[in-house]
This record gives structure tokens, sequence and C-alpha cells, in this order.
């Protein structure tokens, strides 16, 4: 008897014997259809472009940013810088100190208003005739007794005048506006004894006699200073004839100020120098010389 045999113990990817398909005579499927061809794939969309007003505007915000950072990272040192200020008194003296600053070019001082201590009489009293007025300040007609020029210490020469003529009306350390001559900001002190004011300065760091100016205005024209003569013989009250007469050898000019309204003005027929000046009522030979004024401190 012969051994069983397994019929599928062969290649087991092979048919058997008499093995046929049973599908082999259906046709094949047809292509599938009712289903909507695919579209070909497209790229993801992208974000919408964006507004080109609004994106000038942005860019505009930025560049005004910017040029306010770099204005005031470059500017600041350009601009002034308010400090405060500490005023101490002592006394009669009174100092004003600006505090440092960190920037370079600010230099502070402190500024000390002098006292006005007053002055006290410098003996002997001058008689109004032997003071004359002149272009360089007072001449004395006293051989002993020195003349009182301009840049006089103020202590020598308005003491002169204090043992003549008295105590004056003092202003006391003030800043120039101008209106006496001294050139606007600088120091002043006018001093009047009664028609006659004399004005005092500040020269390197010392007070001095600087000017004059002799008016009918300013006080009692019957006072001993208003007989004060020029060093030719003119006094407030003359003349324009007189005027014109005892200056006939210079050149006497007429014109106007916006303070004192007429004016004359008596220059050197030589060089053309201011020798004096002052408010007049008119051109006419009857008009009255009202002041007598010395060439003013800030054009000499």
């Amino acid at each position: 008897m012969s051994d069983p045999k397994d019929p599928y113990s062969r290649d087991p990817f092979e048919n058997p014997p008499g093995w046929t398909d049973p599908y082999a005579d259906i046709p094949p499927l047809p292509p599938p259809s009712g289903f909507p061809p695919l579209e070909p794939q497209q790229p993801p969309p992208g974000q919408p472009p964006g507004s080109p007003l609004l994106t000038g505007l942005i860019l505009g915000l930025l560049l005004v940013a910017l040029s306010v950072a770099v204005f005031q990272l470059f500017g600041s040192d350009d601009t002034a810088t308010a400090v405060a200020t500490t005023t101490t008194t002592v006394g009669d003296d009174t100092t004003t100190t600006v505090p440092e600053t960190d920037t370079d070019t600010t230099t502070t001082t402190p500024t000390t208003v002098p006292s006005t201590d007053p002055y006290p009489p410098v003996e002997p009293p001058i008689p109004s005739a032997d003071l004359k007025m002149r272009t360089d300040g007072l001449g004395v007609m006293d051989n002993d007794i020195k003349d009182i020029v301009f840049g006089t210490e103020a202590d020598v020469a308005i003491g002169r005048l204090v043992a003549s003529f008295g105590e004056p009306t003092d202003t006391g350390w003030q800043t120039s506006t101008d209106q006496w001559g001294v050139c606007a900001g600088d120091l002043e002190r006018i001093l009047t004894f009664e028609t006659f004011a004399a004005i005092v300065t500040k020269s390197g760091g010392q007070e001095v006699f600087n000017g004059y100016r002799n008016d009918i205005n300013f006080g009692d024209i019957n006072a001993a200073p208003a007989a004060i003569e020029t060093l030719s013989g003119l006094k407030i009250g003359d003349s324009v004839a007189d005027l014109n007469k005892i200056y006939e050898s210079q050149v006497v000019t007429f014109g106007s100020d916006a303070k004192l309204g007429s004016t004359y003005t008596v220059s050197s027929a030589a060089n053309g120098t201011v020798l004096l000046w002052g408010p007049v009522q008119g051109e006419d030979d009857s008009d009255r010389i009202i002041g007598i004024y010395a060439p003013n401190v800030c054009s000499r």
C-alpha cells in the first residue's frame, strides 16, 4: 500500500492539476463613473494684500518717531536750561549767584550790586563861580584843588560836591536804561544837587565820577548849582543867541531827541568831536537853553 501524498506538498503558489479559474470568463469591470474628476491640487491661498494707504501711514508715523528721537538725542545740548538762582543780602550788599550747570558752554559768575553808602563831604567847599563844566569833567579855578575830571574816584569827586552844595538826591545803584547816557545794562548811580546831576559808574570794579547834566527841570533854578558855567561861559537859562555867540568858533547844530524834544549840539570845528549838548526850547534867538550835558558816557 502506498503512502498518502498531500496534493499541496509542492509549491504552494502553483495551482493544483486540473484547477481552473472560475473568474476567467468574466469580463473586466468598467472604470468607475458617477464621481466628479478631481481638480488639480492648488497651493493654499496666501494673506490678502494690505492697503497701500495704511502701509504709508504706518511708515510715516515710524519716521516721525525716529526724527523726534534723533532731535532729542543730538539737540539736547543746544537747548537752554533754566536753573535756580540764589540771592543773598548782607547789610547793603546783595549777591545773586547762578549755580553751575553741566554744559561746557555756560559760564556763570555772581553779580554783586555795590552798597549805596553816602559819600562823605571832602572839604573845602568850592563856590559855583570856581566850577566850570568841561568836555572831560569839571574844572576847578583854584590852584590848590585838582580838577574833577571823569574817572576821578567817586568818594573824592562827589565828596567835593557834597561839601559845596549839601546832601544830594541819590538813586542808589541801578541798572542803566540809557536814560542818563550810560550804556544800557551797566550799573549807574545818579546823585542830584538841585539842577546838577553827577553820574557815577563802575570802572574796573571802582566807583568813578563819569558824567554830568545840569538841567532847569532837575531842581531850583535859583540854587547855587544852576550858576555853574561852561569853560566858555554858557549856563542853563541862557538864550540861543548867547549859545551861538559864545560858540561862534565851533559848530552849533540843532536836532531832536525822542525823550528830550528839541536839542542843540556844540561840536569841535577842528575834528567834529561833541563838546557838549542838551535840550533847548527851540532854534530862535530868544529860546532858552534848558540843559547843558557832557557827552554821553556810552559814546566816549
